[in-house]
C-alpha cells in the first residue's frame, strides 16, 4: 500500500546522521483561533509516542502530532463531547504512567493480557500482524529465519517478545525506542532485520524505495489488535470512548480517516476487530 505523507522531522534529522531522539519540553500550546479559546468541552489528558510510529502517531519539532491514532481521537472527542490534550511521551513507561499524567494513550498499541493488568482497553479499531523488514538479497524469508540473527525491535513491543520466543537464546536483538530507529538500523546495516508491525514497516519501506528494503509476512504469525489504552478506575471514560469508536464507524468518519494515512479503503477487519480481539485476548 503506498502511502506518501509528511515524514516527522525528528525521522528526517535521524536519516541525517543525528543521534537518539530526546523527549522534549511540552511547549505551551498555541491559540489557533477563538473556537479553540471558547471550547468549554472537558478535556481529558492523552499520551501519545513521542518517538512516532508511521502512519499512526508521529509529531514535529514543537511536539504537535498528526496521524491516523490521532485524528481518530479527536473525532471520538468530537463525538461525544470533549476535547483531548495530547501530551508527548516515550511509549516505554507509558502505560504504567496512565492515571497519573493521563486518562488515556494512543499510539500502535497491541492488546495483550499481560497490559490489561496495566491498563484497561477499548474495542480494537485496528488489525494488523508482526513482520520482518530486510534488505533487498537477505536470505531471511519467514520467522524462523531470524534465529541466529540480529534483530532490532522496538523495547517493551509485542514483537520483542516474539523474537524472543523464536530465537529461543539463538540469536540477539537490539533495543530501539521507535520503529523508525529499528528501520534505520536497516538500512545502515547494522542489524540482519527488524521486527514489528506490518503497517509502519510498509510505510518505510514504501516511502525509502531507494533503499530497496523487503517486507516480510509469514503467515504463521498471529494477528495483533491496536486499541486505545485507557487508566484503570475511568469506567465511564471507557464507555464513552468505546460508543465513540462505534459512532465513527458507523458514519463513515473511520474510513475517511483510514483512507487520509493510507491511501485505501479501510479492509473489512477494521470493522470487525473489536469482536475479533475480544474473543483472542479473553
Amino acid at each position: 500500500m503506498k502511502m506518501t505523507h509528511l515524514i516527522p522531522l525528528v525521522a528526517v534529522l535521524a536519516l541525517l546522521g543525528c543521534g537518539k531522539s530526546e523527549v522534549q519540553k511540552v511547549a505551551e500550546p498555541k491559540v489557533a483561533s477563538d473556537v479553540a479559546v471558547n471550547d468549554t468541552r472537558p478535556v481529558y489528558n492523552v499520551y501519545f509516542d513521542i518517538n512516532g510510529i508511521a502512519p499512526f502517531v508521529m509529531a514535529d519539532a514543537d511536539n504537535r502530532p498528526s496521524g491516523f491514532g490521532i485524528d481518530l481521537v479527536t473525532a471520538i472527542g468530537d463525538k461525544q463531547g470533549f476535547r483531548p490534550n495530547f501530551i508527548p511521551h516515550d511509549f516505554t513507561g507509558m502505560l504504567e504512567g496512565l492515571g497519573k499524567g493521563a486518562d488515556l494513550a494512543v499510539s500502535a498499541i497491541s492488546i495483550t493480557d499481560e497490559r490489561r493488568a496495566l491498563v484497561d482497553f477499548t474495542n480494537s479499531h485496528f488489525e494488523t500482524t508482526q513482520a520482518i523488514l530486510v534488505p533487498e538479497g537477505s536470505p531471511i524469508t519467514s520467522t524462523n529465519d531470524l534465529k541466529g540473527k540480529k534483530v532490532a525491535v522496538v523495547e517493551d513491543s509485542v514483537g520483542e517478545d516474539m523474537v524472543l520466543q523464536i530465537q529461543a537464546g539463538n540469536g540477539s536483538i537490539v533495543h530501539n525506542t521507535s520503529v523508525w530507529s529499528a528501520v534505520q538500523q536497516v538500512m545502515r546495516k547494522e542489524v540482519d532485520a527488524a521486527f514489528s508491525d506490518y503497517a509502519p514497516l510498509t510505510y518505510y519501506a514504501n516511502n525509502y524505495k531507494d533503499q530497496k528494503l523487503r517486507v516480510i509476512v509469514d503467515p504463521t504469525s498471529p494477528k495483533n489488535y491496536y486499541a486505545l489504552a485507557v487508566a484503570k478506575n475511568k469506567p465511564e471514560l471507557l464507555k464513552q470512548l468505546n460508543a465513540g469508536i462505534e459512532q465513527v464507524k458507523a458514519d463513515g468518519t473511520f474510513d475517511k480517516i483510514y483512507q487520509k494515512w493510507f491511501k485505501s479503503a479501510a479492509p473489512v477487519q477494521a470493522a470487525e476487530a473489536s469482536a475479533a480481539a475480544t474473543t483472542a485476548t479473553k
